[in-house]
């Protein structure tokens, strides 16, 4: 802290107050930990589990080719009549569409 005291021609005195900070230490934290959180909100929007957890993805969507009962009904990919573009005969695998109806999967694999 630094004071300084002068005269001005009226002969009143100006004091003037100059605080530094020099806590560096608490500057460089909180900008690293700005840095990380970045991070983690980059690294959670640009995953499909980040979307998840965020809730930006459709509920029960899943990929038909990714192995996994997305829509929690028994059945996955190619046992989930949801991958199928004509699941009534099971024609038309497309590992691209979603799983998304649980209470159209049968019981047993097919």
């Amino acid at each position: 802290m630094t004071c300084q005291m002068s005269e001005k021609s009226e002969n009143k005195p100006e004091l003037k107050v100059v605080i530094e900070s020099r806590d560096t230490a608490s500057k460089v934290i909180l900008i690293a930990l700005v840095i990380v959180l970045s991070g983690v909100l980059v690294a959670l929007l640009t995953t499909e589990a980040g979307e998840n957890i965020l809730g930006l993805s459709e509920e029960g969507s899943g990929n038909c080719g990714d192995g996994v009962d997305n829509d929690n009904g028994g059945q996955a990919d190619e046992d989930d009549p949801d991958c199928y573009n004509n699941p009534e005969l099971w024609e038309g695998y497309d590992e691209n569409r979603k799983e998304v109806n649980r209470d159209n999967d049968p019981p047993g694999a097919t």
